[in-house]
């Protein structure tokens, strides 16, 4: 009984695996052999893409290596329609991801000019644009060619055209509707080329974002690493500048470069022009996905002709003549000092040079953080102190008496005056005696005495008008248009940033503005007033090239171009003279002594008595339409013996031009006392850099 039994459980046990050999059997079979071609299909098609991978723009660093300006990773999420399926997949994936942004306090890219809740409201004033520059939105809805939309529909029409359009979900609200509809109307955009820039839905996430996102398994949403432009100082606002998408009209002109459409590029500021140095070369990735959006591999592109991996190349870092300490100390003394000068006064600027035009410092007041440059760009733009204006580049102003230099080195070098001559203030210039109004000189205006007799060094430290209305007469409006000519006013300086022109008076100048000139125009011109219209940057120039002897320098930020890991100088910038003035030493130091006198003798001598060099200055003012205050101005330059910096300060309303001489004194106070301390920096950073 037990034998028998045996056998038959043996005979089933085998009956069993036989029958399970022969499902696996046929399982094979079935994979392999009936549908092995259509399964080998599947498993091996994929999604080709190539991806350009921008390379890390350079570091801008200051005379010293210090970095002002680098980069740090971040995380943004892009979309890729043709891995999302069909639009009711890719709407579920777009309403999810902005449930999660939603969740995760992320904002994300939405220009549809409607209100983002019901009830719907436009939130632009002209959301359609114009006949003849017609918006995003118009150009979108007229390559879409919605049915049944009126020419001008309110914005509840529009939403429910779009979500129609789109096939947007009938039962989401009326709220989630809009979110997904302002994602769709961004990505349909590009799609139809209205817009030329890639999609980024998101900026700068986060890991708990990205975890989130991940999770979802979303098709299409894709997290990228990409390097972000990192300040590393809170000054310098105006000069650094901005990076940003390309615009549409600047397209043509980058296209040409070999850029792409979604780069990013210098705005303004040195990012700008420094772009070419900075920018690097990007590189090209090859992708391929599978059909669920997963990626199957990724390589660096080869080349073929080379046999390369186009993989990317940061761009050079450029090390500028800006001293960011000096900047620092400039900035923080204007926002002291300029407020509290007159009621009016609340804006101003300040440019430093040395004696062959690299630019030390320049400020403009009030500024802003470089950083939240973006981020408050409402809140500054708005401003009626305009912040992101660069005065010190594009602001206009009459010189005022620090004009007085240009006709004293034009009336010594024509030998229309001499070192040793006097002449004598009267109080009333009486060259035209029958003008009824005649011309006055300050101090008699304002405490009813004259200056006496007064050589060129006298009349420039007391600043007496009936002087250089004299010489000015003498000299002649075309030659003083030829002399502040060649001492680079009413030019731009040869800045790599953008910089007003301005203009010098005379009767070219008259005949642009639709005025007639006259001889008695010429001793206004002469005392820097008529229609004589400066930049701060010009006036510091023209103080270096004075008191170098005469040879003007174009000014510059460059100052050397390394490679991206420091360890080449690539390019290193050399002064580049643009004029040159044959100054006679006797003149020119009759001149300086004039502007020594101012510091030492005159009213601005009490702010420079302490410093640790001998300083050369003159002040000016010059009235300004509809205000009580006249714009101070000032500009000096140390050491008197062998001057090495030249500076210029302008406060719109601020009163008289000695009460800059605080600003001025403080700035040359940190330069002198910091100078060894900062060059045996420079010796070090050369080493590490």
């Amino acid at each position: 009984m037990d034998g028998k039994q045996f056998t038959i459980r043996t005979r089933v046990l085998l009956v069993i695996l036989a029958a399970a050999l022969c499902a696996f059997a046929w399982v094979l079979y079935d994979l392999q052999i009936t549908n092995g071609g259509r399964y080998l299909e599947q498993s091996t098609r994929k999604i080709a893409n190539t991806e350009t991978v921008q390379a890390a723009r350079g570091e801008i660093l200051d005379r010293y290596g210090r970095v002002l300006v680098s980069n740090r990773a971040s995380y943004q999420v892009t979309l890729d329609t043709n891995l999302m399926g069909d639009k009711q997949s890719r709407n579920d994936a777009i309403r999810t991801l902005l449930e999660i942004s939603r969740e995760q306090g992320v904002s994300w890219t939405d220009t549809l000019p409607v209100s983002a809740e019901a009830p719907f409201t436009y939130t632009s004033e002209q959301p359609y644009g114009t006949a003849d520059s017609p918006s995003q939105l118009r150009r979108l809805i007229d390559a879409l060619k919605l049915k049944d939309l009126p020419e001008t529909p309110t914005a509840a029409q529009l939403i429910d055209a779009l979500r129609s359009c789109f096939s947007v979900d009938s039962s989401l609200s009326d709220d989630e509707a809009r979110g997904v509809v302002g994602v769709l109307y961004e990505l349909t955009l590009r799609s139809e080329d209205v817009a030329r820039t890639s999609y980024v839905f998101a900026k700068d996430v986060d890991i708990s974002f990205i975890t989130a996102v991940k999770e979802r398994k979303l098709s299409g949403v894709k997290i990228d690493t990409v390097t972000v432009r990192q300040y590393e100082t809170q000054y310098a606002a105006h000069l650094l500048g901005q990076v940003g998408a390309i615009y549409a009209e600047d397209w043509d002109r980058y296209k040409d470069k070999g850029y792409s459409m979604n780069d990013t590029v210098g705005k303004d500021g040195m990012e700008l022009a420094f772009e070419d140095l900075l920018r690097g070369t990007p590189g090209t990735k090859d992708i391929e996905y599978n059909q669920s959006g997963k990626v199957v591999s990724e390589s660096w592109h080869v080349n073929l002709e080379t046999g390369e991996e186009e993989s990317p190349k940061p761009g050079y870092n450029v090390m500028t003549t800006i001293d960011i300490k000096l900047q620092e100390v400039v900035e923080e003394a204007l926002a002291r000092y300029v407020p509290n000068m007159t009621s009016e006064s609340k804006k101003a600027a300040c440019v430093i040079t040395d004696m062959t035009g690299g630019v030390l410092a320049l400020a403009s007041y009030p500024t802003y953080d470089p950083a939240e440059y973006y981020t408050n760009y409402t809140q500054l733009s708005e401003d009626p102190l305009s912040p992101l204006f660069n005065r010190a580049l594009q602001g206009l102003y009459a010189p005022g008496s620090t004009f007085k230099m240009v006709v004293a080195a034009g009336g010594l070098e024509e030998r229309v005056i001499t070192p040793e001559e006097e002449i004598l203030d009267t109080g009333r210039y009486k060259h035209y005696d029958r003008v009824q109004d005649q011309p006055m000189c300050w101090y008699y205006r304002q405490y009813g005495r004259t200056h006496g007799y007064e050589n060129v060094s006298e009349a420039i430290r007391d600043s007496c008008n009936v002087y250089f209305y004299e010489t000015g007469l003498r000299l002649g409006i075309d030659k003083i248009d030829q002399y502040a000519s060649q001492f680079g006013l009413g030019e731009k300086t040869g800045l790599e940033l953008y910089e007003e022109t301005g203009e010098v008076a005379g009767p070219a100048t008259s005949e642009k503005h639709g005025q007639t000139w006259y001889e008695g125009d010429t001793m206004y011109a002469a005392i820097g007033q008529g229609n004589t219209q400066l930049t701060p940057i010009q006036l510091a120039n023209y103080i270096a090239t004075l008191v170098n002897g005469g040879t003007r320098y174009s000014t510059h930020l460059l100052k050397t171009v390394k490679s991206s890991d420091f360890s080449q100088v690539v390019e290193e910038y050399h002064p580049q003279a643009i004029d040159e003035i044959d100054l006679n030493s006797d003149n020119l130091e009759a001149i300086k002594q004039g502007m020594k006198m101012v510091a030492t003798e005159g009213s601005a001598a009490s702010y420079f008595k302490d410093l640790p060099v001998t300083v050369g200055a003159k002040t000016g003012s010059a009235q300004v339409t509809g205000h009580e205050e006249s714009n101070a101005i000032m500009v000096a330059f140390a050491p008197y013996e062998n001057p090495e910096i030249a500076i210029s300060v302008v406060v719109e309303q601020g009163g008289s031009g000695s009460s800059v001489a605080k600003i001025v004194a403080e700035i040359l106070n940190y330069y002198f006392s910091a100078k060894g301390t900062m060059e045996a920096a420079a010796g070090e950073n050369t080493l590490t850099r």
